[in-house]
C-alpha cells in the first residue's frame, strides 16, 4: 500500500485549518502551564490555600468539560469555525482580566470564562481536522495538532519565566504574562472565523438520540471511562508537584518554568513520533492503537509519584521527560481510534465527551481528591498515593476495551 506524504494529506484540507488549530492548542496549553507555573505567586496574591488554588486551576478544566457538551452537540448541527472563533475571542478576553483580579471570586468567574472559550479544542477542532482531512493522514495530522499541546507546555513556562525575570516581583509578574496572552489568542481566534468549513452531513438525531447511540459503542464507552480515571491524575497533579518544586526542592518560579518547559520537551517529541507512526500501526492493527495508549496513560501517573519523591532537580526532570514523551506518543493513536469509532455525524459530539470525562469525572474529582490526601499526609504523599492509582486504574480499563476496536471500526465503515 503506498503511503499518502504529509504534503499530499495537508493539500486536501488545507495547511490553514491544521495551522490555526495548532496554534490555539498551543496557547491553550501555555494558558494552563503558565497558570500552574504562576500558581504559588496567585495563591500568595489572593491570600487563598494551596488546596484552593487547585481547585481555581482545575475550574477551567472542568467548565471545558461542561461547556464541551453543549458546543459538541452545536458542532454537529451547525458551522464550526464559526464556533471556534467566537469561543476563542471568549477565551482571550478572560486571559486579559485576569491579570487585573484583586479578589478569589474575581479568578473563579474569570477561570470559569476562560474554560468555556477553550471548550472548543476538544469537539470542535479535533472533528474539524477529521473530517477536513483523509483517512490515510488523520494520525499525522491530529499529530500535529496535539503536538501543539506539549509546545504550549514547553513555551509556557518559558514565557512565565522571562516575565518572573524581567518585571520586578512587587510589580506581580503573572498578571502581566496573562495580559500578554491575549493578543495571539485574539488574533487566531480572528483567524478561525475565517476557515472553511468542510463538507458533511449534519445529524437531525435529538441530543438524547446522539448520546444513546454513543453509548451503544463499546469502545468509545470504555475509552471516556478510561479518561475519566486518567483526569484524576493529570488535571490536578501538576499543580501540586509545582509547589513541591517551590517548597521542597527551593525553584523560584523562573526556574519552576525553565523546569516544566524541558519537561515538556519529552512530551512534544512524543507527540511527533505518535503522529508519525500512528497511522502505519492503525492499519496494522487499531486493537495495538489502545494497548500503546493504556501504557502510555500508566506510565504518566508512576512518573508523577517518582517526581514528587525526587531527591534532586536533576532526578525530576529526567523522569518528566521520560513521562511526557511516552504519554504523548500515546495520546494520538487514541484520538484516531475515537474517530474511526464514531460515525462523521456524532463526532463532535464524541469528542466532547472525551474532555467531559477527563475533566469533570477526572479534574473535579482529582481537585478533592488530592486536596483531602494533602491535608492528611501532605503533598508528596498526596502526589504518590492518587496518581499512580488513577493511572493505572485507566490504562486497565483500555486494555478491556480493546477487543471491541475491529468490531467498532467495521460497523463504521460499513
Amino acid at each position: 500500500m503506498t503511503t499518502t506524504s504529509l504534503r499530499e494529506v495537508l493539500a486536501t484540507g488545507g495547511p490553514a485549518t491544521v495551522g490555526v488549530l495548532a496554534g490555539l492548542q498551543v496557547l491553550d496549553s501555555v494558558d494552563g502551564v503558565m497558570f500552574v507555573v504562576f500558581a504559588p505567586e496567585i495563591r500568595e496574591s489572593l491570600g487563598v490555600s494551596t488546596a484552593t488554588i487547585g481547585v481555581v486551576g482545575a475550574l477551567a478544566g472542568v467548565m471545558v468539560a461542561l461547556a464541551a457538551l453543549p458546543l459538541g452537540l452545536l458542532g454537529d448541527r451547525h458551522r464550526r469555525t464559526t464556533i471556534a472563533g467566537v469561543a476563542t475571542l471568549v477565551w482571550a478576553v478572560a486571559a486579559g482580566l485576569l491579570g487585573l483580579v484583586q479578589h478569589l471570586w474575581q479568578a473563579v468567574v474569570l477561570r470559569v470564562a476562560a474554560g468555556i472559550g477553550k471548550a472548543n479544542e476538544g469537539p470542535i477542532q479535533s472533528s474539524l481536522l477529521v473530517d477536513a482531512y483523509p483517512p490515510a493522514g488523520r494520525g499525522r495530522v491530529l499529530g500535529l495538532h496535539r503536538g501543539g499541546q506539549p509546545l504550549g507546555i514547553v513555551t509556557g513556562p518559558l514565557l512565565a519565566a522571562a516575565f518572573a525575570a524581567l518585571i520586578p516581583e512587587e510589580h506581580e509578574p503573572w498578571r502581566w504574562a496573562f495580559a500578554f496572552l491575549a493578543v495571539p489568542a485574539l488574533l487566531l481566534g480572528l483567524a478561525a472565523l475565517r476557515l472553511p468549513e468542510p463538507v458533511r452531513d449534519h445529524t437531525t438525531a435529538t441530543p438524547r438520540g446522539v448520546l444513546k447511540e454513543l453509548a451503544k459503542i463499546r469502545t468509545f464507552s470504555g475509552v471516556v471511562v478510561s479518561l475519566g480515571a486518567f483526569g484524576v491524575s493529570v488535571t490536578t497533579i501538576p499543580i501540586y508537584l509545582n509547589v513541591i518544586l517551590e517548597e521542597d526542592l527551593g525553584q523560584g518560579a523562573a526556574s519552576r518554568g525553565v523546569i516544566t518547559a524541558v519537561c515538556a520537551a519529552g512530551g512534544l517529541l512524543g507527540a511527533t513520533l505518535g503522529g508519525f507512526f500512528s497511522d502505519r500501526l492503525f492499519r496494522r492493527s487499531p486493537r495495538a492503537c489502545l494497548h500503546l495508549a493504556a501504557g502510555s496513560l500508566a506510565v504518566l501517573g508512576i512518573g508523577f509519584a517518582a517526581q514528587a519523591h525526587a531527591p534532586g532537580v536533576t532526578t525530576y526532570v529526567a523522569v518528566g521527560v521520560v513521562t511526557q514523551a511516552m504519554t504523548f506518543a500515546g495520546i494520538v493513536p487514541l484520538s484516531l481510534v475515537v474517530a474511526s469509532v464514531t460515525p462523521k455525524e456524532f463526532r463532535a459530539t464524541a469528542f466532547a465527551l472525551v474532555g467531559v470525562f477527563t475533566a469533570v469525572v477526572g479534574g473535579l474529582g482529582g481537585a478533592v481528591l488530592t486536596g483531602v490526601a494533602e491535608k492528611l499526609w501532605g503533598a508528596q504523599a498526596a502526589v504518590a498515593a492518587v496518581a499512580p492509582l488513577a493511572s493505572v486504574v485507566a490504562g486497565l480499563v483500555l486494555i478491556g476495551t480493546a477487543r471491541h476496536v475491529p468490531g467498532d471500526v467495521a460497523r463504521v465503515v460499513r
